[in-house]
């Protein structure tokens, strides 16, 4: 009879393969560039409504309503998509599997952002 000359290990309980320890990586990363956006949003939408001040609101060309009107309906969607598809990832199953959603949900987080720097930039391209 030969007996194990391995040593005792304890159990780990809490120590699953599948468990995905970097699952609120992308949910925090998104709520931190999303709130360092949000100010940088603010002051874009905030003095892009002097753009139509010569024209005012009736006379102004598309070149400079139609950039105008993206960036106020990003800006309040904003308050309603980025906090929601942030939870959203930070909620989901942290497995494995679940990681690449979870990584969808955070970069679309940051899309009322991108679409109101990409409106800045065709506003400042195509305003007169």
């Amino acid at each position: 009879m030969t007996t194990d000359q391995r040593p005792w290990v304890p159990a780990l309980p809490d120590l699953d393969p599948e468990r995905d320890g970097n699952a609120c990586v992308p949910g925090a990363l998104a709520a931190g560039i999303a709130v360092v956006a949000h100010f940088f949003c603010v002051l874009v939408v905030g003095f892009s409504t002097m753009a139509t001040d010569s024209c005012g609101p009736d006379d102004c060309a598309l070149a400079v309503t139609g950039p105008l009107t993206v960036m106020y309906g990003a800006y309040y969607a904003t308050y309603v998509l980025t906090p929601l598809v942030v939870v959203a990832s930070l909620v989901l199953p942290w497995r494995r599997r679940w990681r690449r959603t979870r990584t969808r949900l955070a970069v679309l987080a940051l899309l009322p952002q991108a679409v109101i720097a990409g409106s800045l930039f065709v506003l400042l391209a195509l305003g007169e």
